[in-house]
């Protein structure tokens, strides 16, 4: 069980691939648009590919966004694994009434939590293998995924 501070992008980085390599079961999101988190990086996409391929557990990614165009433009490999692996990932815009939230949530397995204070700093804290700590961030997420939102669809609707 440890806990450390981020103060640099760099290291808010590391710590992002940290979370994601510890992930074995369970994945939840919440940023305002996903940029931060790089996650169409080839590595990242490769551990949410297996995340979701493993079937053993019951595997969940689930992710909540406050802004949906960053996703829906620039990450085309998670809307990928979006027609995939779905319903085992879900992609969902927050509500409006959720828009003032300014902070970011990457939790793991319950007990690996990656919190970002402010989404415009890099300034976050690094909760590793630690359930006790990781509860109430986790909490906070099934509460913003209980204010409901619009899902995210994999195909694009039009004429």
């Amino acid at each position: 069980m440890s806990s450390r501070l981020i103060t640099t992008w760099s290291d808010y980085d590391g710590a992002v691939q940290e979370i994601l390599d510890l992930s074995t079961a369970t994945l939840e999101i919440f940023d305002e648009d996903l940029a931060p988190l790089k996650l169409e990086r080839p590595e990242r996409i490769a551990v949410l590919r297996s995340l979701l391929a493993a079937r053993e557990y019951h595997q969940r990614l689930t992710i909540v966004v406050q802004k949906p165009e960053f996703v829906r433009q620039y990450s085309p490999q998670l809307m990928s694994l979006l027609t995939v692996y779905a319903p085992a990932l879900t992609i969902t815009q927050s509500p409006p009434h959720l828009d003032t939230l300014k902070d970011s949530l990457l939790i793991a397995d319950r007990r690996h939590t990656l919190i970002r204070f402010h989404r415009d700093h890099a300034r976050a804290r690094l909760i590793i293998d630690d359930v006790h700590e990781s509860t109430p961030h986790l909490k906070r997420f099934e509460e913003i995924v209980a204010a409901g939102g619009e899902p995210l669809s994999s195909s694009t609707l039009g004429l």
